[in-house]
C-alpha cells in the first residue's frame, strides 16, 4: 500500500476528537490498515494511531514483531 506522512506534535489536526469507525472490512478501511502499518514498519514503530496520519478516527494499530527500536 503506501507509507502516509506522520504529523508531528504541534498539528491541530491531532487535537480534535476523532470519530468511531462504523464498519470494518470495506475495501476502504482495508486500505487504510494496510497503509497504517506500512506507516508504522517505515517509522519503525511500535503502534500508530489513525489521527497522527490525518485520518479522523479512532483505530490503533501496533506491532506483533521485535524491531530495533523496540527489542523486548
Amino acid at each position: 500500500m503506501a507509507v502516509r506522512e506522520i504529523l508531528k506534535m504541534g498539528d491541530p489536526r491531532l487535537l480534535r476528537v476523532a470519530e468511531p469507525v462504523r464498519e470494518f472490512g470495506t475495501p476502504e478501511m482495508d486500505a487504510l490498515i494496510a497503509d497504517m502499518f506500512d506507516t508504522m514498519h517505515h517509522a519503525n514503530g511500535a503502534g500508530l494511531a489513525a489521527p497522527q496520519i490525518g485520518v479522523n478516527l479512532q483505530l490503533v494499530i501496533y506491532g506483533f514483531k521485535q524491531n530495533a527500536r523496540y527489542p523486548e
